[in-house]
């Protein structure tokens, strides 16, 4: 399990490293600050992965969903 921190640069999602794209396409679950990242950043989760906007969550909760990943082995981005 990792977790990895992909920078969105300026938020347009044209914009994104391939490797960003391809860390975004194959890990279960994303999670993202919607309010300095738009959803569109990771539109390009798989289908059924569990994507957040973190913008409203506690931090609590944000290590919360990481931790969870962890113990069923999902790698985040």
């Amino acid at each position: 399990m990792k977790v990895y921190f992909i920078g969105a640069g300026p938020g347009d999602p044209e914009l994104l490293t391939l490797k960003a794209q391809r860390l975004i396409a194959a890990c279960p679950v994303c999670l993202y600050a919607g309010s300095l990242v738009p959803p569109e950043v990771v539109a390009g989760a798989p289908e059924g992965a569990r994507v957040l906007d973190t913008a409203p969550m506690t931090l609590d909760a944000t290590h919360a969903e990481i931790l969870a990943a962890r113990d069923r082995g999902e790698d985040v981005a």
